[in-house]
């Protein structure tokens, strides 16, 4: 039977010509952690950051252990070879490597993306055996690209890094890291398999189509056996297919014949907010001699999804709206994946709505478990190749990497049910219409026909999208196809209802216990006045930021003037929040009031960017710490799926938004609240029905007539049952003109939840928590909410933490309640 052995143990790192060995901690590890172990470095390189450690990128680094091969390829008596297979799977090396068994060349591998796979058994030899993983300096291959490609590189086009299949942004500033932070090292498992019978399940291709009624499936699964031609003949495979623990088909024939089976009475796939996503496991068994020598599974869901138009998806004939977020590398410096990291920021993603991420195509690979999370949570996937942001040099040698990479990607991925799409990769046109927009895209070709007859070939019932953004007489045409939302820097026409956000911005503080700790410091910065051409924020700030993330902060000249950190971060955090809550309703109605057409335009919307790979100002909704910004709690309100909105315009229009996956019928409540009085002076109701996937336009508020511009309006969605299903209101004013009064919030606890009361209307309220000196990851269910006079609030909060102390304060109040739970 075929043996898998993860080689974890006695491993060393050697920088050449040093005579140093260290020995590594744990497999896999990246060199600048290994270091920074042996106290080699200091922290900085976790804030990107390479004033002690440049002289890392310039050597070459050796890994080296050792194995025992457990059974033997030679036989003592004879000295024939005997029959047996070795091969050895490094599944991450970043990223210019050499492999050596027993000194003798193995092979060579210079793709970040890509996992190596050798055939060693030539190479091995009974007992013990030597590995060894010898990585070059980065500086050397440019250099000997720059020279190589120096025709290419004179017409100043195209960037030498572009020709490495490395990790884009260690070449950038862009994340917050030093452009020269080069890392390096083994990232992924490093397995040795060990095949006696030189017979094994390869792969296993699973290929189904429901009827037209979805309640039947035609399922072909095609188990791949490679080895020897005897014994393929010979052999026999088992394939069995699982919905849950009861197994619902089984069928055996000879190696090599592909299964085909029909199921009835399924159970679908659904995405988060239309039903259950229901997973079936596929397991095909490798047999000889009545022993399972091999075997391969795969977890599956069946879904039938249609493009309707352009980014318009409908998913068991159900249309759903992709509400979600940009996924970058959840940290920097390391590519070794932290798998709870990745397992809180998809968890966090569940509970603010998101139905759908984008894996961005200037990020790096991530493992099987964010996408078996999704697969079990309903989030569908963009998943993009790795390519971004740049000319690409149109020559072999990367047309060929990048048709590898993305193969890999496909053949490895696509039995995932989560995955929605395929796409070429991020703003590569974009890149094109900003330097030289008269001029043709380089490899315009390879995105518009290679990689699409790619997908077509191994994949042909997904979506494939050429890059993000793309399609219009420019790529970020908001009318055309998907659009990046810099609307802050870019004026673009169209942009008030685009056909689809694939990304949307606005640059945020993270709360000030974090911004102490990306600054290492214990005292911040006093804001200060912003004059004529100068930063909107103290110089301070500009080490920990990057990509003129000044031009893209948010109306912060709506709020009151901040004169201590905590005002700043609250001035800019509201700002943010605003604007999103703003554009997301916005895009979710999808049209104008008066647009004589119930068609919604907008069919998702994705914020840029959900998490925060350096310590680094930008525009995430969780800092580096995995902590909730502001704008978090503003995108998970504006992501409710079922909303009810006021629609400030010419006239107050109401409207209810319906992105669950049944009718929502009842009525809607408006009042106007009056914050100086404490009481409600206008009131209106609307009776309303809207059916899935759209929006309703309930009426116009023209019956409160002329008011002065400090009321606020709020609107309550009653169902048939009289239950309020949604709530929302909307200042008619900037918060800079508007006087907010003393609350008198109360707090209390009842069972699991904290309760807030306010006697006047309390503006922002924000919940922090602490125990034992830790203020992170108390998860409050909603924060920096609004509360109304008399309401009760009623707020969850996570499992980090289950005692310690609890304070509470409207932004405008003079003094915090305090909780012991």
């Amino acid at each position: 039977m075929k043996r898998e052995r993860i080689l974890t143990d006695n491993w060393f790192l050697q920088g050449q010509g040093s005579g140093e060995s260290m020995k590594i901690p744990s497999m896999p590890m990246q060199v600048h952690d290994i270091l920074y172990h042996y106290g080699k470095i200091s922290d900085s390189y976790q804030w990107g950051k390479t004033e002690d450690c440049r002289w890392v990128n310039d050597k070459t680094w050796i890994y080296s252990t050792d194995f025992r091969i457990l059974w033997c390829s030679t036989d003592h008596a004879s000295g024939e070879k005997v029959s047996g297979e070795y091969v050895l799977l490094l599944e991450g090396l970043d990223t210019f490597a050499e492999i050596r068994v027993n000194q003798e060349l193995a092979g060579r591998h210079n793709d970040c993306y890509l996992p190596c796979r050798l055939d060693i058994s030539a190479l091995v030899r009974p007992g013990r055996n030597t590995l060894e993983i010898i990585f070059r300096p980065v500086g050397e291959v440019l250099k000997e690209t720059e020279e190589k490609y120096k025709d290419v590189l004179a017409k100043g086009t195209v960037e030498p890094c572009r020709f490495l299949r490395k990790t884009f942004h260690d070449f950038t500033t862009y994340l917050g890291n030093d452009p020269d932070f080069y890392k390096v090292g083994v990232f992924g498992k490093s397995v040795l398999y060990e095949i006696p019978d030189k017979l094994r399940l390869e792969e296993m291709d699973v290929d189904y189509a429901l009827n037209e009624t979805l309640d039947t499936v035609k399922l072909q699964v095609y188990p791949v056996v490679a080895g020897e031609e005897d014994s393929i003949i010979t052999d026999r495979v088992r394939v069995r297919i699982l919905y849950g623990k009861e197994r619902i088909w089984e069928q055996e024939k000879n190696a090599g014949e592909g299964f085909f089976t029909r199921i009835e009475d399924v159970h679908l796939w659904w995405p988060a907010g239309y039903g259950t996503p229901d997973l079936y496991c596929v397991q095909a068994d490798l047999i000889r001699d009545g022993q399972v020598i091999d075997t391969c599974q795969k977890q599956i869901g069946f879904r039938k999804i249609t493009v309707q138009g352009m980014l318009d998806f409908q998913v068991n004939k159900k249309t759903v709206k992709l509400w979600g977020a940009n996924l970058t590398p959840d940290q920097g410096y390391t590519l070794c994946e932290d798998t709870e990291r990745i397992r809180r920021l998809l968890n966090l993603a569940k509970d603010a709505h998101v139905n759908t991420l984008r894996i961005w195509g200037e990020g790096t690979a991530f493992g099987e478990f964010l996408y078996n999370f999704a697969d079990e949570n309903g989030i569908l996937l963009w998943q993009e190749f790795f390519c971004g942001h740049a000319q690409y040099p149109d020559v072999e040698c990367v047309r060929e990497k990048i048709l590898q990479e993305a193969e890999h990607m496909i053949r490895s991925r696509k039995h995932h049910p989560s995955i929605l799409l395929w796409c070429g990769g991020n703003e590569c046109y974009l890149s094109r219409d900003f330097a030289a927009p008269q001029e043709k895209y380089l490899m315009a070709d390879f995105f518009e026909y290679d990689l699409k007859r790619l997908c077509l070939r191994l994949d042909p019932d997904r979506y494939y999208h050429v890059n993000s953004p793309f399609f219009g007489s420019y790529s970020n045409e908001p009318g055309k196809g998907d659009t990046h939302s810099y609307t802050n820097s870019w004026y673009v026409p169209g942009s008030n209802h685009p056909i689809f956000a694939s990304e949307n911005l606005r640059v945020s503080f993270p709360g000030v216990k974090s911004l102490k700790r990306y600054l290492k410091k214990d005292t911040l910065p006093t804001p200060t006045v912003q004059r004529h051409g100068g930063l909107p924020w103290p110089k301070e700030y500009e080490s920990i930021t990057s990509a003129e993330s000044w031009k893209k902060i948010p109306a912060i000249e709506a709020f009151y003037e901040a004169e201590s950190p905590e005002e700043m971060v609250y001035q800019y955090g509201a700002a943010a929040g605003q604007y999103i809550k703003d554009t997301v309703e916005r895009y979710r109605r999808g049209r104008k009031a008066d647009a004589g057409t119930e068609d919604r335009i907008c069919k998702g919307h994705f914020i840029w960017k959900w998490n925060t790979t350096f310590p680094h100002i930008y525009s995430s909704v969780l800092d580096f710490y995995l902590e909730q910004k502001m704008p978090y709690y503003y995108l998970k309100r504006a992501y409710e799926p079922l909303s009810v909105q006021v629609e400030a315009a010419d006239h107050l229009h109401v409207w209810l938004v319906n992105d669950t996956g049944v009718s929502a019928k009842g009525r809607i409540t408006a009042e106007l609240f009056d914050m100086q009085t404490n009481c409600y002076v206008k009131k209106e109701e609307f009776p309303v029905i809207c059916k899935p996937g759209e929006s309703a336009y309930a009426g116009r508020l023209d019956s409160f007539g002329q008011f002065t511009r400090d009321k606020i309006v709020k609107v309550t969605f009653f169902d048939t049952k009289g239950t309020v299903t949604a709530q929302n209101h909307t200042f008619v004013d900037i918060e800079r003109h508007l006087a907010f009064p003393q609350s008198g919030l109360e707090i209390w606890k009842e069972k699991d939840e904290i309760c807030l009361r306010a006697k006047r209307f309390a503006r922002s309220v924000e919940l922090c928590g602490e125990e034992d000196g830790d203020a992170y990851w108390w998860d409050f269910q909603d924060n920096f909410f609004d509360l109304f006079p008399g309401e009760v609030k009623r707020v969850g909060y996570g499992k980090t933490h289950r005692s310690g102390r609890i304070t509470a304060k409207a932004v405008y109040d003079e003094r915090y309640v305090e909780l012991n739970v």
